[in-house]
Parts: structure tokens; sequence; C-alpha cells
């Protein structure tokens, strides 16, 4: 066999290697980027995930406590009573000052409580029981819309947490399973580039086989 002949031979079998490598490593790279994408796109996700816990574990606290006021008898579903009436600071504060002033008018005309006194007391206090239960039950009410409210309020930033990492999760997770297919795609058509690369070079082998053959073996220097 000629130096020629050595040469082409050559030529074409580091060639058919050179593009199989290169089919390969080009595979390799695809498969890298891929899986570089998905390791950021988790990192992100987790981080994303865990800055969201304090809005998502308050929600949580605010639910629970919702769940236990609302349940029968729960302080968000009850009924207002005579001892709510009597601890309303209002009608204590009223019921207070009108006492010391009846007092104090008691102790100026001569000290101890007369019947008159005490009458003119007992009327005070019906008089405010009278006025201020419509206002305690009123306050009894609006205190507890609003601390519903605000728990409402707070368990709502907690579900919108959870929904905004839900929708994230469910974003990432289609990112990730589009980076595996592109992964595999990319290995598949490795593999394929390497098949074509050998083909190729028997390919050319075999046609320069036939020429030498049909030239008499001018080309390879020799009969086929």
């Amino acid at each position: 066999m000629s130096g020629i002949a050595t040469a082409v031979i050559g030529s074409a079998v580091i060639g058919g290697v050179v593009a199989s490598n290169a089919a390969g490593k080009a595979a390799d790279a695809q498969q890298g980027a891929a899986q570089l994408s998905s390791d950021t796109q988790l990192k992100m996700f987790n981080q994303n995930r865990e800055d969201a816990t304090p809005w998502r574990d308050a929600g949580k606290v605010a639910l629970s406590q919702l769940a236990t006021g609302t349940k029968d008898g729960g302080d968000f579903n009850r009924d207002f009573t005579l001892a709510d009436f009597n601890a309303d600071p209002g009608y204590q504060f009223r019921m207070q000052q009108g006492q010391q002033a009846l007092e104090r008018s008691a102790a100026a005309r001569g000290g101890a409580l007369g019947g008159g006194a005490l009458k003119s007391l007992t009327r005070y206090g019906q008089g405010v029981a009278s006025e201020e239960y419509g206002n305690a039950y009123n306050r009894f009410n609006n205190d507890r819309t609003t601390r519903f409210n605000r728990l409402s309020s707070l368990a709502g930033m907690g579900q919108t947490a959870n929904s905004q990492i839900g929708a994230m999760g469910m974003q990432t997770a289609a990112n990730v399973g589009n980076n595996q297919l592109a992964a595999g795609n990319a290995s598949a058509a490795g593999y394929v580039g390497q098949a074509s690369a050998v083909n190729n070079t028997i390919g050319s082998l075999t046609s320069m086989y036939a020429l030498n053959g049909l030239s008499g073996g001018k080309i390879f220097g020799g009969k086929p």
C-alpha cells in the first residue's frame, strides 16, 4: 500500500474518531447545561420557599385561632352574657364614677349613707346599667369582629404565600422536566452523531476500496 493510500485511510479514520468525540462532547455539554439550569432553578425555589416561611407560619397560627374561636362556644361564636356586661370597662368606669360622686355627697352631709342616698345609688346603678348595656353589647361584638378580621387577614397572607409557592413549585417542576427531556434528547443526539461518524468513516473507506478496485489498484498502489 502506498504512502498516499495510508494517509487517505488514516485521515478518514482520524476524521471519524474526531467527529465521534465531538458528538459525544456536545451531548455532554448540553446535558451539563441542562443539569446546571435545573440545579439553579431548584435552588431559587428552595430559597423562595424559605423566604415565605414566616408568612406561611403566621397564617397557620392565625387559621388555628380562627378555627378554635368559631367552634361552638368559641370566643367568636358565643352570645353576649351578663358576665361580659359586668366586665365591660365602660360600664365599670361609669358605675365607679357615679358611686364615688354619691359617696362624696353623702360624706359632705354627715358621713354614713342614709336611706335616701342608698336609693339614689340604686337608681343610679339601674340607670347606668340600662344605658350602658347596648354600648357594652356593641363593644363586645366590635371587639370580636376586629380580632376576627385581623386573624382572617393574617391567615389570608399565609394562604397567598402558599399559593405563590405552589405556583412556583409547578413552574419549577415543569422547567426541570423540560431540562431533563432536553438532556435526554442531547444524549440521544450524541449517540446518533457518534454512530453517524462511524458509519461515514466506514462509508468513506468502502468507497475508497471500490474506487481502488475500479482503477485497478492505482489509488492504493496495488490490486484490491
